[in-house]
């Protein structure tokens, strides 16, 4: 029988982008306003999506820490790691349509963010497709 070893799952960036998250998105959708400017350049919505989802996979993440089920915290971490994506792709998305040249550094952050939270999806999935074939899920 095979010996699987899963290490690294508490990175501490990935950690603190989720705690970041979270918070960030409960402080918003609180009622905490963001920079004038920023609440220029992009529509409500846009604003509103990304306040969700930003808490939503920020919640979801930290949950999956707590998990003590190896799988099942794989399976809440990927889901989180959609919402990771998708909450910087949006929003560096938006900044960009804006035309303006000043966005530059923030769209790259946000689309830094997002491929790591990608790569980190991609090696999550690695992680339950070794535990489906070893039948370890739960």
């Amino acid at each position: 029988m095979a010996t699987i070893v899963v290490t690294g799952r508490h990175r501490p960036h990935e950690v603190m982008f989720l705690v970041l998250s979270a918070l960030v998105g409960v402080l918003f959708v609180a009622g905490a306003r963001p920079p004038t400017s920023l609440e220029q350049l992009v529509a409500p919505w846009v604003l509103w999506t990304w306040y969700l989802l930003l808490l939503g996979s920020g919640v979801i993440g930290l949950v999956s820490i707590a998990l003590p089920d190896a799988y099942r915290a794989l399976v809440l971490e990927l889901a989180a790691m959609h919402g990771q994506a998708a909450a910087p792709l949006l929003y560096g998305l938006a900044l960009l349509s804006t035309g303006s040249g000043a966005v530059g550094f923030a769209a790259g952050f946000c689309a830094a963010w997002a491929a790591a939270s990608v790569w980190r999806g991609w090696q999550v999935w690695q992680g339950m497709r070794v535990l489906r074939q070893a039948g370890d899920t739960g």
